[in-house]
């Protein structure tokens, strides 16, 4: 991150800055069209209840987003105000991405319990990193192309995640 907001952006940073959302989409393009088949087919959670476990989670991550907002924004470290959340919660996120599609040997209420409990602490960590990260942009530069050229290279990296998912699909 850079001390005068007015310089510019540097290609490797840009690209350093996109790579999160090339992480994050490779995780969120994952749940979104594979997670309700898996707890269905592969976790045998019924249908029903898979989707109330889905849309409790989206619910809570509603609720939370802006909560998590104004907490980041307060947030004052000799990192910055965002980039703690970024760098303390990418391990958490990776670690319960892996547990959401992880499948232990417990009887149906296990499952439900085990499936709702790592789906919205996969939604929190979500929100612990992605609006930090998303806010982070705006304070990298004071030049409004600067951003805009943040912003191109984010996109850009973040279709590359999806398109990965979809392909590897």
């Amino acid at each position: 991150m850079m001390n005068n907001l007015s310089q510019k952006v540097s290609v490797i940073e840009k690209i350093g800055y996109s790579l999160g959302d090339l992480a994050a989409n490779l995780i969120f393009q994952t749940l979104m069209p594979f997670l309700a088949f898996f707890y269905t087919d592969v976790y045998k959670i019924p249908p029903a209840t898979a989707s109330a476990i889905i849309f409790a989670g989206g619910m809570l991550g509603a609720f939370f987003k802006p909560v998590m907002g104004i907490i980041a924004d307060r947030t004052q470290t000799r990192w910055g105000k965002f980039r703690p959340w970024i760098l303390f919660g990418a391990i958490p996120y990776a670690v319960l991405a892996i547990l959401t599609f992880t499948t232990p040997d417990f009887g149906e209420v296990g499952k439900i319990i085990y499936a709702g409990a790592t789906y919205v602490l996969l939604m929190t960590a979500y929100a612990f990193i992605n609006l930090p990260y998303s806010a982070l942009g705006a304070v990298m530069s004071a030049d409004t192309y600067e951003r805009a050229g943040l912003n191109t290279y984010r996109f850009i990296a973040g279709f590359i995640g999806q398109f990965v998912v979809t392909g590897l699909a």
